[in-house]
């Protein structure tokens, strides 16, 4: 095993501490692994929690890097993708506070406040933040990692991780402020990658193959069955769990309306096949007020 600077070898899954592992991946310096009891996939050695700071505070190329060129690039899409993911919220929470973790540009915390949600968010990066304070008008946005801010007493009706909880080093550290910070009958929604899509390339695979290893952001990997086995371990109930579908960015409004009209469709084709042609989970949990800290 080579060293590698600034990276931790994780000698358990860190969502279930077992040890048993199965090495999904054969490159040289980081691969990614798979726990044989809980199912969760891991990239191991991890960036440790310096390393992970450093490249999400890296000025230059939040402002100028890929990442920033795709939001640029799709806003339009962005800003569908957000409103869809509200509907959603709004199926069990129609009013109240939102906490928006790893907010990014602000796009959702934008919509939810629309709908007239006091609306709240964490991003790691100062430059995100300032984005979104200056285009979405959202000052309450608290800086730094989700188990170091100083929230005091506050609590939240509404708690969104939209494609972050894969990105975070402690998942389990994570969902444990979550609980804490979901008021009684709130709920939490979370949105990864679908590891268990039909493609022709795994997505770890993938991340190992077209990335450098400073830009591998995705530290777990998670199927429907991982993600409900963590959010259980964390001490949540499932209140529902759905398989996204996967639609790359319209380029503008004809290629979208064209779209939503061939959706009903596709969903026709895939009934019964609930993985194929998906690429994202999302689950909405809740705590039992007893378990309310």
């Amino acid at each position: 095993m080579n060293e590698l600077a600034g990276y931790e070898w994780i000698k358990s899954c860190k969502i279930c501490t077992g040890d048993h592992v199965v090495q999904l991946t054969n490159s040289p310096m980081v691969n990614y692994y798979q726990c044989e009891n809980c199912h969760v996939i891991f990239l191991n050695p991890q960036p440790s929690l310096a390393t992970l700071e450093q490249q999400y505070t890296q000025k230059e190329l939040l402002q100028t890097g890929p990442a920033s060129a795709w939001f640029t690039h799709n806003k339009f899409y962005l800003k569908e993708l957000s409103r869809e993911r509200l509907r959603d919220v709004l199926r069990y929470k129609g009013h109240g506070d939102l906490l928006d973790v790893g907010c990014g540009m602000g796009d959702f915390c934008g919509v939810a406040r629309e709908a007239g949600f006091n609306v709240f968010g964490t991003e790691f990066s100062d430059v995100y933040a300032d984005q979104t304070k200056k285009t979405v008008g959202i000052t309450e946005i608290y800086i730094g990692r989700l188990q170091e801010i100083n929230f005091a007493s506050k609590q939240f009706d509404v708690i969104s991780l939209w494609h972050v909880l894969e990105h975070l080093p402690d998942p389990l550290e994570t969902l444990a402020c979550l609980r804490k910070l979901v008021r009684k009958g709130g709920i939490v929604v979370i949105e990864v990658p679908n590891v268990d899509r039909k493609r022709k390339r795994p997505m770890y695979l993938s991340d190992l193959e077209d990335y450098p290893i400073d830009r591998l952001e995705h530290l777990f990997y998670y199927s429907g069955l991982a993600l409900k086995n963590t959010c259980t371990k964390a001490g949540f109930k499932i209140v529902n769990l759905n398989f996204i579908d996967a639609h790359q960015p319209a380029k503008n409004m004809f290629k979208h309306l064209l779209r939503k009209i061939k959706r009903p469709f596709k969903q026709m084709v895939y009934m019964g096949r609930p993985n194929k042609g998906f690429s994202a989970l999302r689950i909405v949990l809740t705590v039992s007020s007893k378990d309310v800290l």
